[in-house]
């Protein structure tokens, strides 16, 4: 089942733990292109859940990053919206109903069990070569007992009851993708602390902001089943979902630092043009119909659909990405290009202080054609 809205709402959910990562920027670029398509909303809302890495300065980095993109969104923590509040950490009054709303029809219960035995039974699990999952200890707890334990201080986790038996997605990029019964057990909804977990909160958020497809990395597809279950029991719809191909390295393994910058705010920095960035990141796991290679924003607009998507990994070619800027580099306004070169002329030193600005341009004009990035 999926929505009948006749409005396409996609959202943005990054957890604010630092500058927006390229892999983050490509998930709402696609979101932002089809919302766009369609005529719909995309919404920016901030999965603030892990206090201890979260904070209001990298949410302001990555709304930054987001912004210095192009990227406008219909509703959002510093926007407002009808569905507001768009932070997780101001919607826990939220969760803990529907938390709630599941002990009371008995689809969850109270688990007593500490980090401790957790650890214990996991690695019991994997010694043995099974699957590691809860053993349902605290699932019989008579209302009763679980009313007098935690009315004597102790600390419960809310544990969702798992139903068993196969679950099958339609995913717009991978077909129908089948989860075999048993590959998860019950599982937590709200920690000790009141903290919901991503499966929980996520479904929760995208059924009360009318969320109708969810486009977002490949990495987060084993999680979709746990989600399905919750949708199921709530009687709610299911978005539609896309899950989108990894990104790796030119080593073809998963991109990270090592591979050379992998935030938006570290290219911006060195000079990439946020239209190039944008032209590299959107054929990144998505092709044109067209077969084109370089593409202004109303042309991706008018092209994206989710049939375009691609299953295999994408790899993020360093100088690919270098050649494409300096195709913007060589198309863009002399006037233009110049003023975004000067700062970086002045970082390295160059003697431009008091030269006639056209006598700059002209300068400038000689070696633009031999760049990368502006920093150079």
């Amino acid at each position: 089942m999926v929505s009948n809205s006749s409005e396409v709402r996609v959202r943005f959910a990054p957890s604010p733990t630092g500058y927006l990562h390229v892999g983050g920027a490509r998930t709402v670029l696609f979101n932002w292109l089809y919302a766009k398509n369609k005529g719909g909303k995309l919404i920016l809302r901030i999965e603030d859940t892990d206090q201890e890495r979260s904070t209001r300065e990298h949410e302001q980095m990555q709304i930054d990053d987001i912004k210095w993109l192009g990227f406008d969104y219909a509703e959002g923590p510093d926007v407002g919206g009808p569905h507001a509040p768009y932070r997780q950490s101001e919607r826990l009054h939220i969760y803990a109903k529907y938390a709630k709303e599941l002990i009371d029809t008995n689809r969850a219960y109270s688990c007593f069990c500490t980090d401790e035995e957790l650890t214990m039974k996991r690695e019991a699990a994997m010694k043995n070569g099974t699957i590691p999952q809860y053993d349902g200890k605290c699932a019989k707890l008579s209302k009763d007992e679980v009313a007098k334990r935690l009315a004597s201080g102790e600390k419960a986790t809310v544990r969702f009851r798992a139903p068993v038996r196969d679950y099958t997605l339609h995913d717009e990029v991978r077909g129908d993708v089948t989860f075999q019964a048993n590959m998860v057990g019950d599982f937590i909804v709200l920690r000790q602390d009141g903290m919901p977990v991503y499966n929980f909160c996520c479904v929760v958020d995208d059924h009360l902001m009318n969320i109708t497809h969810v486009l977002r990395a490949e990495e987060h597809l084993s999680n979709t089943v746990r989600q399905m279950m919750l949708y199921e029991t709530f009687g709610w719809q299911l978005p539609v979902f896309a899950h989108c191909s990894l990104i790796l390295g030119a080593d073809r393994s998963k991109l990270s630092k090592r591979h050379g910058a992998t935030s938006v705010h570290q290219y911006a920095e060195e000079g990439f043009l946020r239209d190039a960035l944008i032209n590299f990141l959107v054929l990144l796991g998505w092709s044109s119909p067209e077969h084109q290679e370089i593409m202004t924003r109303e042309q991706m607009i008018a092209q994206f659909t989710l049939d375009r998507l691609n299953k295999a990994p994408s790899v993020f070619d360093q100088v690919k990405l270098r050649w494409m800027n300096g195709e913007y580099i060589k198309a863009a306004p002399i006037a233009d290009i110049t003023a975004k070169a000067i700062p970086f002329m002045k970082k390295a030193g160059l003697p431009i202080e008091g030269k006639d600005p056209k006598w700059v341009e002209q300068a400038f004009d000689t070696i633009r054609g031999h760049l990368g990035p502006l920093e150079e």
